[in-house]
């Protein structure tokens, strides 16, 4: 098995909460599970610590990554700034187009059940509003930011209150952004940002 693949069954068991955060990573086991030698499950390990899943802690092993909620408050606040200031640069640019595509990928993402899926329709939608700002690093820190917050979307089927919460939001920032009153577009995204950070899981309301 190549650190690929590895790489890729440890992420979606992080996501899925399979391996909570703070769960240690040891080479040996993992090793044995994926039938490897060391040497692709450290590489595999590599790309996690790179992608901030995994942390390093103070005796050198690794363990999967977590957040305090004051880590989390920080991270949100930290999000509701930079990505308030690419939709603020954005929307003056964005085209009718760019708005209809928003608009279909949170249609999807309203009716996705896969959690991989859900992500991916999630950073879409928010690519789409975010991809016009004209600032590359921007976007960067962007995505640097939302995988270092990455939340367990298997957590949130469809039905769940939350799930309804961020659909609405996602239709509050739209609307705001077909107006181009950039001021409510902000707010609104500043909203859902800070209801992101704290999921409910299991939430069915």
């Amino acid at each position: 098995m190549d650190p690929n693949t590895i790489a890729d069954t440890l992420r979606q068991e992080i996501e899925a909460r399979l391996l909570p955060p703070d769960s240690v990573l040891r080479q040996e086991s993992l090793a044995d599970r994926f039938r490897v030698s060391r040497q692709p499950v450290r590489q595999a390990l590599d790309r996690l610590l790179a992608e901030g899943l995994v942390v390093r802690r103070s005796d050198r092993s690794l363990a999967v990554a977590g957040l305090s909620a004051e880590e989390g408050r920080e991270l949100a606040a930290l999000r509701i700034l930079v990505e308030g200031e690419a939709l603020r640069l954005s929307l003056p640019r964005l085209a009718p187009r760019d708005l209809r595509r928003a608009a279909r990928l949170a249609e999807d993402l309203a009716e996705e059940e896969d959690p991989a899926a859900i992500e991916e329709l999630d950073i879409a939608f928010h690519a789409a509003l975010y991809g016009a700002c004209g600032n590359a690093r921007l976007l960067c820190l962007i995505d640097s930011l939302r995988r270092e917050g990455r939340r367990a979307y298997t957590l949130q089927p469809p039905g769940s209150a939350f799930r309804a919460a961020m659909a609405m939001q996602h239709d509050g920032i739209l609307a705001a952004c077909r107006d181009g009153d950039a001021a409510a577009a902000v707010a609104a995204l500043a909203a859902h940002l800070r209801a992101a950070a704290d999921p409910q899981p299991g939430d069915t309301r």
